[in-house]
């Protein structure tokens, strides 16, 4: 694959997993019977220094602006897990790296909320962050698998 393959697949991927996420909390956010709490608690938090979940107020532009975050954030990983799918199409062993990558992806999401904005976990439950990336592991992993011409199975006798 070309540079500008990769980059083109990583933002497909990106994009997906970042669907999936939003999705997630969307579905999560109307059964708490507040439509876009999430991603505007995220950027009420990150851009304007929420530190009361209670004094929220969801606009559009909150939700906007958090939603561009998030994308960049996914297309990087994408980009990152494709160019890395690419690298194991060469050398199978790399699909260990890749199984790395993603079981620090769930991680790190959890852990970046922990460190930057703790007062949240109160508002927003650890759970449904590590089953918002579980889903969006699942759905970017399916994609790269498919497009690689992988099986899952692979991953667990990559280090053979």
């Amino acid at each position: 694959m070309t540079l500008k393959s990769i980059i083109r697949e990583g933002i497909l991927v990106g994009l997906t997993g970042a669907a999936i996420v939003a999705l997630w909390f969307f579905v999560y956010d109307l059964g708490l019977g507040a439509p876009f709490q999430t991603p505007a608690l995220l950027g009420a938090t990150l851009f304007h220094g929420l530190r009361d979940p209670g004094a929220l107020v969801i606009t559009t532009g909150l939700v906007v602006q958090y939603t561009i975050l998030h994308a960049a954030a996914f297309i990087v990983f994408g980009v990152a897990a494709s160019g890395l799918f690419t690298l194991a199409d060469q050398d199978r062993r790399v699909l260990f790296l890749i199984f790395m990558l993603f079981c620090c992806f769930e991680v790190a999401a959890l852990l970046l909320i922990m460190v930057l904005a703790e007062h949240l976990l109160e508002e927003l439950a650890p759970w449904a962050i590590l089953v918002g990336n579980l889903f969006a592991m699942v759905g970017m992993l399916g994609l790269l698998l498919h497009r690689h011409h992988r099986s899952p199975a692979e991953f667990l006798m990559a280090n053979e």
